[in-house]
């Protein structure tokens, strides 16, 4: 602290050079902080409350091939089983073809479904009303919050894969975990007698009595399946959904590299600024040491003005990152599994370490070489 006013002079004698240098700092921290987040909100994708008390079934074949909804009265009887709802992805289109009108939509047993996700809060009379009626659906809150859907309205879906155009009408809307406030669901029925009542599913959710079962449930249904012509794969909710990132690659080591060589690439730009501003002051230095300062006292005034740099450009990259994506909507953008990014404190936490890290790289060299210069040579020099 006792040199802090020296140190802040320092740092901005050259302005230009001196913003520049934070500029590169800033792009390379919020590139960081954004590879980061993304990373951090992949890990999150199929952990909701309650996920480790639920299984998935699913062909073993392909997630694409539906198993028989004969299935289900097998599924039940197995002991540790406490609900069982047959769930098939629509996948149809809502106004337009387009990102920001993705919805993730599923037809289910309208009663089964609050089995097994009885931590839905639902209003009775709107829980009632979507089981009575063939037509009704319901959404999560922040689906219906970005849409701007009321109870009454209608939603139109028009069919891709399958040939049927629901038209429904929403009667009710949950508020549950984030991750389920995305999605749309409508009854099973209604696209079952469009389609003549082919009887398949896509997957069965089952919700067990206990997570410490979850792997004698698994094998035994598995089992029971083995031989017959639809072999079916369970597994965790949370192992189901992670599946959807698997098939983007590997994402986390992709993100990981990129990202190692933008810093260091960065580092390179900052410390060849640091190097030019050291070797101008070569002089200078040289006079603080005739006056008495110490050799590691220069050392340290040297390195905290790069370090005070390079924390300040983080610090702004940072606030960017957080103030950008506090608006973006990646989800609307062809990226509807990055519906919950966010910027995690662990994550600005890393983004000013690694920024404190390019400051001390990028000045340790330059100001361990002035540091070390002798009182005359320094004073032979021309700043």
């Amino acid at each position: 602290m006792k040199y802090l006013r020296l140190i802040i002079k320092n740092a901005g004698r050259n302005k230009r050079r001196t913003i520049l240098t934070m500029l590169s700092v800033a792009i390379a921290v919020f590139l960081l902080v954004t590879m980061r987040s993304v990373v951090t909100t992949l890990d999150g994708i199929g952990q909701p409350t309650g996920a480790e008390s639920r299984l998935v079934i699913r062909r073993s074949t392909s997630l694409a091939d539906a198993m028989p909804e004969s299935y289900e009265a097998k599924i039940k009887q197995v002991p540790g089983v406490v609900a069982t709802c047959p769930s098939n992805w629509f996948g149809g289109v809502y106004k337009e073809d387009k990102p920001q009108y993705f919805i993730a939509q599923f037809f289910v047993d309208p009663k089964e479904v609050f089995e097994v996700w009885p931590d839905w809060k639902l209003a009775d009379d709107e829980r009632a009303a979507f089981q009575q009626e063939r037509t009704a659906a319901i959404c999560g809150r922040k689906l219906a919050n970005k849409f701007g859907w009321k109870i009454g309205d209608v939603i139109e879906l028009k069919g891709t894969f399958l040939p049927v155009n629901p038209r429904l009408t929403l009667r009710g809307i949950f508020t549950s975990d984030p991750q389920q406030e995305e999605v749309l669901y409508f009854h099973r029925a209604y696209v079952e007698e469009a389609l003549g009542r082919p009887g398949q599913v896509g997957t069965y959710r089952i919700k067990i009595d206990s997570p410490a079962n979850a792997a004698r449930i698994m094998d035994t249904i598995d089992q029971m399946f083995a031989n017959s012509s639809a072999p079916t794969k369970t597994e965790t909710e949370a192992a189901f959904s992670a599946a959807f990132v698997s098939m983007l690659g590997n994402v986390r080591g992709l993100i990981t590299i990129v990202g190692l060589v933008v810093v260091f690439t960065i580092s390179l730009i900052a410390a060849n600024s640091m190097a030019m501003t050291a070797r101008e002051r070569f002089t200078e230095v040289a006079v603080m040491k005739a006056l008495g300062f110490r050799p590691g006292v220069v050392l340290s005034i040297m390195l905290s003005e790069a370090i005070l740099i390079a924390l300040l450009g983080g610090l702004l990259g940072t606030i960017g990152a957080k103030f950008l994506f506090s608006f973006a909507r990646l989800e609307t953008s062809g990226l509807p599994f990055l519906q919950n990014f966010k910027i995690l404190p662990a994550t600005i936490v890393l983004s000013l370490f690694v920024s404190a890290l390019i400051g001390l790289f990028s000045g340790g060299i330059p100001a361990w070489g002035a540091a070390k210069v002798r009182i005359v040579d320094g004073l032979r020099r021309v700043a």
